[in-house]
């Protein structure tokens, strides 16, 4: 287990494979009003993506939610077009409001 701290904040476990050195779990921490609340994720069914190594599988969990996130099929390193980050057009101008009487 790996321990992070930053000055103020939480901190964050992270728990690796002892033989491969991969990533098993993170536990993060995050200050409510009602406390200290922890997120557990959990990592599995790692794959060769490309020559790096990928959970295809992570698992969350919350006090009182939990859910599962399953990665079906992962590309790396795709072209995306530029037009995609652009910013979009302003909202039309809305139509005066006309006043009775």
């Amino acid at each position: 287990m790996v321990v992070g701290r930053t000055e103020g904040q939480p901190p964050l476990r992270l728990y690796l494979d002892k033989e491969s050195g991969l990533l098993l779990r993170l536990v993060r921490y995050a200050e409510t009003p009602l406390g200290r609340n922890p997120t557990q994720i959990d990592y599995a069914d790692y794959r060769d993506a490309n020559g790096v190594k990928v959970p295809f599988r992570w698992t969350l969990a919350r006090p009182g939610n939990r859910f599962t996130i399953q990665v079906e099929q992962l590309q790396q390193s795709v072209p995306v077009d530029d037009a995609k980050f652009a910013p979009p057009p302003p909202p039309p101008a809305a139509a005066p409001k006309l006043s009775t009487p």
